[in-house]
Parts: structure tokens; C-alpha cells; sequence
């Protein structure tokens, strides 16, 4: 995946999901099986 796009997308979680910070962002994404670490 595109690195901004990646940024755009857990900016669109922690908005969605109402988290607090990317690293819970982050967290949300691999959990839902959207991101890969």
C-alpha cells in the first residue's frame, strides 16, 4: 500500500473508531485485518 495512503486510512479510523492516537489507530487496522506488520 502507498505510504500516504496508509496515513490517510488511520487517519480515517481515528476518526471513525474515535481513537486517540495513530499507534491505536494502527492497532484498530491490523485487528480488523486491513494492515499487515
Amino acid at each position: 500500500m502507498n505510504p500516504s495512503l496508509q496515513w490517510l486510512c488511520i487517519n480515517n479510523v481515528m476518526q471513525k473508531l474515535n481513537v486517540k492516537g495513530r499507534s491505536q489507530a494502527v492497532v484498530e487496522l491490523v485487528r480488523m485485518g486491513e494492515l499487515k506488520i
